[in-house]
């Protein structure tokens, strides 16, 4: 069954404070469980996980190994069990070494043969991602995301019928969920890593938000945008130089603005997104 939504990378996903387009989960291990209980996905739900775990010897051994029992029949504790096996595992898919990296890695070390190497066309476009692009105020950090949400004017409609809330909806499901940092199965008793949850309101403005996606292996990770409307790079890029400011709330976004680029300052823009990514002969058999 098709979703409303673009599949994200998996990697990294460890240095995350919120998960889902949305944040409708403030933990990686209730993040785990969404796909599991979502009828479009895997249609399974927490009973039915816990009874595979029971039921499969190998999932059975493999759960007694780990937490030093065999599964119980509280079908929820079990459930969240698995889901924070799958989490630990996931935190340990990060992303490969990039060209970017090696000429970020140059310039500190005073290396200007190595810096040499790197594309003039990917500096040129690093100056503008930096400059006037000011791509940087979202995609900040070693992993090229503030981690938050903003409206960057893609069109919520999911069909004539329907829109996808983004933000503002994920905030009232996290808010609601029994697996958020407040609930019962924190591993926090003191509750210290819930600060945010505990103080997050859904307003009006986070209406057609959605979570600033990591821009490290962006190059592998088409299409593009929550929804996966846009279809490469390229076009990404020339969706912010050609911004229709109408499609953003007047109480929203305010750092945006048309980039109003050249053709061949959107190919120098396009080549430095790809040095943030390893090339296909380094990157092996890793997630997208």
């Amino acid at each position: 069954m098709r979703g409303d939504r673009n599949t994200p990378t998996l990697f990294d996903v460890g240095g995350q404070r919120w998960f889902g387009w949305d944040g409708a989960n403030d933990n990686l291990w209730a993040q785990c469980l969404r796909p599991i209980s979502d009828p479009r996905e895997m249609g399974g739900g927490v009973p039915r996980l816990a009874a595979l775990i029971r039921d499969d010897e190998k999932l059975r051994r493999g759960y007694t190994k780990a937490f030093g029992a065999p599964p119980g029949a509280d079908d929820e504790a079990v459930a969240v069990d698995a889901a924070k096996s799958l989490a630990a595992y996931l935190e340990t898919l990060v992303s490969p070494r990039t060209p970017f990296d090696a000429y970020r890695d140059a310039l500190a070390r005073g290396d200007s043969e190595a810096a040499s190497r790197y594309p003039a066309p990917a500096r040129r476009g690093l100056a503008i991602f930096v400059g006037k692009g000011r791509c940087d105020l979202c995609h900040a950090g070693p992993r090229f995301t503030n981690g938050e949400f903003h409206d960057v004017g893609v069109p919520f409609f999911v069909d004539r019928s329907r829109v996808d809330g983004g933000r503002h909806d994920g905030i009232k499901r996290l808010q609601a969920s029994p697996y958020n940092l407040l609930g019962r199965w924190s591993d926090d008793p003191a509750r210290r890593t819930a600060t945010s949850t505990r103080h997050l309101r859904a307003e009006h403005r986070n209406f057609g938000e959605f979570r600033v996606p990591s821009l490290r292996n962006v190059a592998g990770t088409a299409p593009y945008m929550h929804d996966g409307s846009v279809a490469t790079l390229r076009d990404v890029v020339k969706h912010y130089s050609e911004l229709d400011l109408d499609r953003l709330h007047a109480d929203g976004e305010t750092i945006l603005k048309p980039l109003r680029l050249a053709d061949a300052e959107i190919e120098d823009v396009v080549a430095f997104l790809e040095t943030l990514s390893a090339p296909a002969s380094d990157a092996g058999a890793v997630p997208r």
